[in-house]
């Protein structure tokens, strides 16, 4: 009996039936209204210093040093420079807030 060529026959209907099944595409799913979807809460200041800054250093780093509102705001401003669309500018304005109220010079 010639095994070979029955292997051959059933390793290629396997194939095409899985070649087959792959192949099948799920209808696309309708998308969400606009409108539907609901606004992002908005968040604090050192709630976003802890989301946006915190990924690359903690709070103990800003809170060694007390700094003007302008150089909080300069430091904010080249921290958005090291990646693009990271922090906007609604963002920076509130954590250079939190930054200046909780740690800038009195």
């Amino acid at each position: 009996m010639r095994v070979r060529p029955l292997v051959l026959i059933v390793l290629s209907v396997m194939l095409l039936a899985f070649a087959i099944g792959c192949g099948k595409q799920e209808p696309p799913k309708p998308a969400a209204p606009a409108a539907a979807a609901p606004a992002a809460p908005a968040l604090d200041g050192k709630t976003l210093f802890d989301n946006k800054c915190g990924v690359c250093h903690g709070i103990d780093r800003a809170i060694v040093r007390a700094e003007t509102k302008e150089k909080w705001a300069s430091i904010v401003k080249d921290m958005q420079g090291k990646k693009a669309d990271w922090i906007s500018d609604a963002e920076a304005t509130k954590i250079v807030d939190f930054l200046a109220a909780e740690h800038g010079k009195k």
